[in-house]
């Protein structure tokens, strides 16, 4: 099932009830297939730099989560989405260590 207007529209952050203490920059989707070769989705959410992770965002995360998928839900994508959570000072550290 190839990424759509409806799945992006679904995860679109100007669209999406997100908690003003949980800054994210923006969240990417993609085609995924999982361990059992069914097809899903991938998203990864890129929070802002200033996102410290304790409790208190630990609960603002679970609940980002739900509301991502019932957002999928009511956009009709009934695949799997496997949502990762990281920081672009991660993304950026992670790429410099491939290179």
């Amino acid at each position: 099932m190839p990424v759509d207007e409806k799945t992006r529209d679904a995860v679109d952050i100007g669209q999406l009830d997100i908690p003003p203490e949980l800054p994210i920059t923006r969240i990417e989707v993609e085609d995924y297939t999982d361990s059992d070769g069914d097809p899903s989705l991938r998203l990864l959410v890129v929070l802002g730099e200033s996102v410290e992770i304790d409790q208190n965002t630990g609960k603002l995360i679970s609940d980002l989560k739900s509301r991502i998928r019932k957002s999928l839900r009511e956009h009709g994508i009934t695949v799997f989405p496997y949502i990762f959570l990281a920081k672009q000072s991660e993304l950026d550290s992670r790429d410099d260590d491939e290179e």
